[in-house]
């Protein structure tokens, strides 16, 4: 899906066609979520372990990373009971994989809700299976939040300037930096530190891969960086040649290439872009979530140095005590196993919804999903590996930042290949995505 073009900004209030968020927060805080969709209302049995669902992409192109958060969700379920749990009762995580496939989260997600009865979720993998599973997900009442979701669209619920790009939902929320805030960040990046006029786009072609490009370029637009956009390729996801169209960038003689490959099509990106001497002939290739552990070390020595790769977290960028003691529980939770020594960019906002999670419904005193809700509007985390992040009470969305860095050998990794160095952590607000998305006289919607 490519977004439309059109110029208009937000304030961050929903339309008058959005959500009635009050109207859904009265009725989920007298009735529950058996009176919103008849099914459930059992969740809050007092002596039951207090169930959380967690839908991910388990199986083929994104099997790493979803398997990265699950790693991450377990180890702070983990945490959790030994802090005595929420509310003095256990918490038991119940994963689904939803595979390529919205009708099979949806499955789940009813699955979850009305059989399993959970008293929240965390999620999902796929941009394209959230917006098309998000009115199940607003059906059933409890609230989700996303961890691994680049999309703007799923937090942005000013539907009278954004129209259908605001899918935002009384349910949806999100702990990570989502793409309005990732190639802002890039676009800023590039502007101001290479040297570059001529830029080729390579993505997977799904809804992700299409906001991504035309975000970084209406974000590099605004700010004036001029430059000429010489190709754009979409290779379908999961394609195990992509040399047709990396060859048709090569060919435009780009000096930058932006990319957003991520999972298994990063891998095969760079295998296949390294053969064909992308990296040699561009003087930047640019990911916007390529810098992720699972991926640099099933590339080992093919990934090149010397690269700029973005994404939402990595490890050495974070010098704070509550990034130490995640990277602590992480060592000691998965040394000598098969998990990864390090955490993939969704473990601190897999982490942090999790303990979110715990504040809200202790503040709440209970498990009804409209509590649940109100609690997370504008909560402040102060405890997150990246630092403090908050909610924002509109939008669902945290103030999340994302990293940019280098490769490099020289970072230390537990694995045989590159890490970043260094890295750098940028965030941005409404207002300034919003200015510069007008400026470039567009319809995209910042989400934050």
């Amino acid at each position: 899906m490519t977004p439309d073009n059109n110029p208009h900004g937000g304030d961050g209030e929903m339309g008058s066609t959005g959500w009635n968020r009050r109207a859904y927060l009265s009725a989920a805080g007298t009735a529950g979520v058996a009176g919103l969709t008849g099914a459930v209302g059992a969740a809050s049995a007092q002596n039951n372990p207090i169930k959380i669902g967690a839908v991910y992409l388990l199986s083929g192109l994104g099997q790493s990373l979803g398997a990265a958060s699950v790693a991450a969700a377990r180890l702070t379920v983990k945490k959790i009971n030994e802090a005595g749990g929420i509310l003095g009762r256990d918490v038991t995580l119940i994963v689904r994989d939803h595979e390529n496939s919205a009708a099979t989260a949806n499955q789940h997600f009813r699955d979850l809700v009305q059989r399993e009865r959970v008293a929240a979720m965390i999620g999902l993998t796929s941009s394209g299976v959230t917006l098309s599973t998000a009115p199940t997900v607003a059906q059933l009442g409890v609230p989700l939040t996303l961890t691994d979701i680049g999309t703007p669209f799923i937090t942005e619920h000013d539907e009278d300037t954004y129209g259908d790009n605001a899918q935002g939902t009384p349910v949806h929320f999100r702990t990570n930096a989502n793409t309005a805030v990732n190639t802002y960040s890039m676009a800023r990046y590039a502007n101001e530190n290479l040297n570059v006029k001529r830029v080729a786009n390579l993505g997977p072609d799904y809804a992700y891969g299409h906001q991504c490009w035309e975000y970084f370029k209406a974000f590099s637009n605004a700010l004036g960086a001029n430059y000429e956009y010489v190709e754009s390729q979409f290779p379908e996801v999961g394609a195990s040649d992509m040399t047709p169209q990396i060859n048709s960038v090569t060919n435009a003689n780009p000096d930058l290439v932006f990319t957003s490959f991520w999972g298994g099509d990063g891998v095969t990106f760079v295998q296949q872009a390294t053969q064909q001497g992308l990296f040699e002939q561009a003087t930047d290739v640019f990911d916007t979530l390529g810098a992720d552990p699972t991926v640099f070390q099933a590339l080992g020595n093919t990934m090149p140095e010397g690269v700029n790769y973005s994404s939402w977290y990595w490890h050495s960028t974070y010098d704070n005590e509550n990034n130490r003691n995640f990277l602590d529980a992480w060592t000691q939770e998965y040394q000598g196993t098969d998990t990864i020594g390090i955490p993939s960019f969704t473990g601190p906002s897999t982490w942090s919804a999790l303990w979110m999670y715990k504040r809200a419904m202790e503040n709440a005193g209970g498990t009804n999903p409209g509590d649940i809700i109100s609690q997370l509007e504008g909560m402040k985390y102060a405890d997150d590996p990246r630092g403090s992040i908050k909610i924002d009470p509109n939008s669902h969305q945290a103030d999340a930042p994302t990293i940019i860095g280098t490769t490099s050998k020289k970072d230390d990794v537990p694995y045989d290949g590159v890490g970043l160095q260094p890295s750098q952590s940028v965030s941005a607000n409404r207002k300034t995505l919003t200015n510069l998305l007008n400026k470039a006289n567009t319809n995209l919607p910042p989400g934050v």
